[in-house]
Formats: C-alpha cells, structure tokens, sequence
C-alpha cells in the first residue's frame, strides 16, 4: 500500500485536506501498519452550517481511497474543536465583560463537572493546563458573601473568528466546578463547553 487518496464531506467546521494525496513511504506491507499525517484547512465551500437551533456535530466524514485498487474507505470521526482555538483568543478585560453582557443570559450554557483530579481543583493549575490550548485566563475574582467560592474568566476563538466566553466557579474543598459558557455562535457552544469540561477532567 503505497498511495492513497482521502476526501471530506462538508462539515460544521469546513475542514478540507491541503492535499488529496497520502504517500505511504515507506509502504505499507499486507497485514502490517502504518502511519501518516493530512494537513487540514478551512475552506469555506465546505461548511455545513448547523441548522438553526441545532447543535453542531463535531463528526467528520472522511472517504480514503487505494489508489492502486480502487478501493474506498468510508468512516466517520469526531473532531477536536479545540484544534481550531487559536493563539489571537485572548480578550482584554474590558472587551471581556462588555462582550459578556452583550450576550443574553437565556442563551448561557451551564453544566457541572464533578470528580476532579487535584489539578482541576486549583485555579492556578487550571489556568496552566488550559493555556497549551488557547484558552485564555481573563480574571478571578471571590464570590461575594459565598465564603470559599471563586470564578474566573476565559476567553477562546476559533482560527475562524468563532469567540466563546466562559465562567468557571469553584469552590474551597469541593472537587467539582460549573462551567457557564457564552457565544453569539450559539451551535458551537456545546462543543466549546465540552472541550472544558473535558480538559478539566484530564
């Protein structure tokens, strides 16, 4: 096995290959394996907006052909959403808060995340397991008259322009946080809160 092709179907990301071709060098031998890698980008004729109201999907379809057989490969997989955070996400406070409250807080996504390693309990070291991602910390601040508890701020922007606002409380002695996240695209803001919620539980 020694070349290859692959194809995307239009996706909620509008992820496409940079190239079609996959060598396999060395090839692949019958019965053994290989590895290899697709550079991906963002095409715009290849968005598969959600629909209105609806969640995104964050699985790809993807067909790889042999070429030498004609055989194709057809399977399915989830992407990572935080694959596209990128490095410019980083809000200064004031656009922070005011983009916040621009925001209408019927359309806040919430949930809790429970059973949390040591290093998702400390702000600190959240803060630190959060940066290689692009997610960027905004704020803390202490709960008032909430003796124990504190939030802070994040911020986070797809390489598409895509901004998502998150709030994560926590409190002294409990391993559990709420995760409150905010975004005008509000069909990606599930992903973005489960990219989090995952991280937190890593």
């Amino acid at each position: 096995l020694s070349n290859l092709a692959i194809q995307l179907n239009k996706n909620a990301f509008g992820l496409s290959p940079v190239n079609q071709q996959i060598v396999c060098n060395p090839p692949v031998a019958q019965g053994s394996s290989g590895r290899n890698s697709v550079e991906l980008t963002i095409t715009p004729n290849m968005l598969a907006p959600a629909p209105t109201g609806q969640p995104a999907s964050p699985q790809v379809q993807v067909a790889i052909k042999n070429m030498a057989s004609g055989n194709v490969f057809y399977f399915a997989a989830d992407f990572s959403v935080e694959a596209l955070f990128s490095p410019e996400g980083a809000l200064d406070r004031s656009a922070f808060i005011e983009a916040w409250k621009s925001i209408d807080d019927t359309q806040e996504l919430y949930g809790t995340v429970s059973d949390l390693p040591p290093s998702s309990t400390d702000i600190d070291q959240v803060q630190a397991k959060f940066k290689p991602y692009n997610i960027f910390f905004i704020a803390r601040r202490p709960v008032p008259n909430a003796e124990g508890q504190e939030v802070v701020y994040f911020s986070m922007r797809t390489v598409s322009g895509m901004d998502f606002m998150a709030e994560l409380t926590f409190k002294q002695g409990v391993n559990a946080c709420k995760v409150c996240l905010k975004t005008e695209n509000t069909s990606y803001g599930g992903l973005a809160k489960a990219v989090l919620e995952k991280l937190l539980l890593k």
